[in-house]
């Protein structure tokens, strides 16, 4: 038996990998003893229903058979949810499950030797922001799979992401994983240093708008920040030592504030009386790490401040720096 990481529900449960092929199509039954009668649902990642059927009081159960694109699925017993990888076979479900104290419950399962061969491939903290998938996975995996388990390990390493989609010929790339795989792959390839730079416009102190692409021909400190961040007002009172040391018409100082109001933004503006470019991003800090504004995305935080130096050519030298370490990248851009 191997244990599956990253779940709620199967890390309770009694798992048995063995084969269960059906006939051509996803099928899903078996035998669970219930408290009360509960249903099973299978949606997709995109929230619809692509099978249910109820598990009566005596337990007995059987989905219709569906032939699916073997993507990550998830499963529902009653209000209990758990991200699976599925393909088209027979998957049973037998055993003793309480929906009041999921912990309880005792399941075995067969027909998911897929989704737990994923397990031996993915990091132990998806999001310490270091985590990568092995090499080891190449030649191992068929294109669901790969799309599998980028989705199941969302590690934020672009070789990583990179790597399993390069295992995904084009007209392969059907499901919603591996639709998300390219996406992601997108957004991070803007992050990798010697990429450009995501382009934006953004509105300045003086109301006009400025854009980095405007920029081209400097190099680029920039800064994301907020009026109510101590360690961001602390960094730039820093930078502005560097600043004045360095200084030129060849660099270029950019404070992007995130805060949620432009008044609080103005009144930071006005209290520190910086010398470079000050915006304002009106989408704010998000509250939730799931819901990354714009600019969070293309640069890859979640925590401020953070900052990254471009190249006169508006690539990425240089990201997620701080003090010395931004004197030391924009010297180095003027080698």
């Amino acid at each position: 038996m191997k244990p599956v990481k990253n779940n709620i529900l199967f890390m309770l449960f009694l798992l048995c990998a063995t084969c269960a092929w059906g006939a051509g199509g996803l099928q899903i039954k078996g035998k669970i003893k219930v408290l009360k009668p509960t249903t099973l649902q299978v949606k997709d990642l995109k929230g619809n229903v692509v099978m249910s059927c109820a598990i009566p009081q005596d337990g007995t159960f059987s989905t219709e058979e569906k032939t699916i694109v073997p993507d990550v699925y998830m499963l529902y017993l009653g209000e209990t949810e758990q991200k699976i990888y599925l393909e088209n076979n027979t998957v049973t479900i037998n055993g003793y499950f309480d929906s009041q104290n999921p912990q309880k419950s005792s399941l075995s399962f067969t027909g998911i030797d897929a989704f737990l061969a994923l397990q031996d491939y993915l990091p132990a903290e998806s999001n310490s922001g270091k985590a990568t998938i092995p090499d080891s996975v190449k030649g191992k995996l068929t294109p669901g799979m790969a799309a599998a388990l980028a989705y199941l390990a969302n590690v934020s390493d672009y070789q990583s992401n990179k790597m399993l989609l390069d295992m995904i010929p084009d007209e392969s790339r059907n499901s919603q994983s591996a639709q998300w795989l390219v996406d992601k792959v997108e957004v991070l390839s803007h992050r990798i240093v010697g990429a450009v730079c995501y382009d934006f416009t953004l509105v300045d102190d003086k109301g006009k708008n400025v854009s980095l692409k405007d920029l081209r021909g400097k190099i680029v400190v920039l800064d994301f920040c907020a009026s109510w961040c101590g360690p961001c007002r602390k960094e730039m009172r820093s930078l502005l030592k560097i600043y004045n040391e360095l200084k030129a018409d060849d660099l270029e100082f950019v404070s992007v504030s995130l805060d949620d109001s432009e008044a609080k933004w103005k009144k930071m503006v006005d209290e520190e009386q910086l010398p470079w470019i000050m915006l304002w991003d009106k989408e704010g800090f998000p509250k939730s790490s799931k819901a990354p504004s714009t600019l969070q995305s293309a640069y890859g935080f979640y925590s401020i401040p953070f900052l990254v130096v471009i190249d006169k050519e508006g690539k990425l030298l240089a990201r997620n720096i701080r003090g010395e370490q931004v004197r030391e990248a924009i010297l180095n851009a003027r080698k």
